[in-house]
This record gives C-alpha cells, structure tokens and sequence, in this order.
C-alpha cells in the first residue's frame, strides 16, 4: 500500500470552494492532494487563497483513484492561452484517468472539464450550467441533483451535500446506506 494521495482536487482560478468542503470532510481520513494550473496559490470564488500541492502536469494518472473537480467557470481558465500547456495536461490526465477506470467527479460547472475533455459523450450527466456549450454535444443530461453513470460521478451545484455523500458511497466511507442518508440529513439540516 502506498503513502501517495489516491484522490486529487483540482483547484483553478475561481473554483466554487464551498462544493468541496463537505466533500473533504466526508473524506479527511483519506490521503489527498490538490492540484492546478501551476502549484501558486489560486483564489476560490468566494476569495480564499488556496494552497495548491501539485501541478498538473505532476500528477500520474495510474495514481489517481479520484479526481473531484469543483464549479467555477472553466471556460475562463480553458480560452486563456497562458493555460493552453496545463490545459492540455488535465485534458490527457482526465481521459488516462477515465480509460483505466479511475473516479471522475464533477459538480456545478466542473462537468465542463469533463465534456472538454470529451469522457461525457454518450454517458449520463448533469450540471448547473443554463446554457451548456457545444462541448457537450452527445453527453445525456439527466437534470438530476447527482448522476452516477460508471466511473463518473456529476452534481448540480445545490446538491453539495448530496454529492459529498456520493463521494463518500464511492470511496467506501460508509458502512451502510443508513448511514450515507444519515449524513445527508445532518448535512442538510433534516430530522
């Protein structure tokens, strides 16, 4: 068994913080690492500055047991040509990590990279985008909170704590469907 972080996150200029706190949590027995555009710190939409371990050139694919990509606005980071290199990089680690079988996941806006990257064509997905761009051509929008189609795993944004939960399902976190509905409880404030 290895000491290298098995689970990834990427973070990227404006990434959606909030989608992947219940997530960590849910997850923080787990070895993880972050990963980005370059390993400066990069600031989240809600204006933290985030330390980012890994560049994603750095990243194996063999080692990637999930790859968990937060909302924002992709298109920012993909149409800026400073980012052409790594953008290329995540692309090629996103379709190593889908044709082996790895966990792809995706919440918000974050399904973006995953169309980009063309691993949605033909599978079932969802997403908070109102208007999904031509990336998305021939990928199965499901319009549910979260979709689970193979190895990849989609949320819409309003569904964070559905999707922390699904992530944890997906990781073996839970001993029981109990109690992953439990957690969703909490995490929603239900009785």
């Amino acid at each position: 068994m290895t000491d290298d972080p098995r689970i990834f996150y990427l973070l990227y200029e404006g990434y959606a913080g909030f989608e992947l706190v219940f997530v960590a949590n849910n997850l923080a027995s787990l070895k993880t690492a972050t990963i980005g555009m370059g390993t400066k710190p990069c600031r989240s939409l809600e204006n933290l500055r985030t330390v980012v371990d890994l560049d994603v050139t750095e990243v194996d694919p063999d080692n990637v047991e999930l790859l968990v990509i937060p909302g924002g606005n992709p298109m920012d980071i993909i149409d800026d040509e400073a980012n052409k290199e790594r953008v290329e990089a995540l692309v090629k680690l996103i379709r190593m990590v889908n044709e082996r079988g790895g966990k792809l996941a995706a919440i918000c806006g974050g399904p973006q990279w995953l169309a980009y990257a063309g691993v949605l064509n033909g599978r079932r997905c969802t997403h908070s985008l109102e208007s999904p761009g031509k990336e998305f051509e021939g990928s199965i929008f499901t319009n549910e909170y979260v979709t689970v189609d193979g190895n990849i795993i989609t949320g819409q944004g309003q569904a964070y704590a559905e999707f922390a939960v699904e992530m944890g399902r997906q990781m073996g976190i839970y001993e029981s469907e109990a109690d992953a509905q439990d957690d969703i409880k909490w995490l929603r404030d239900r009785k």
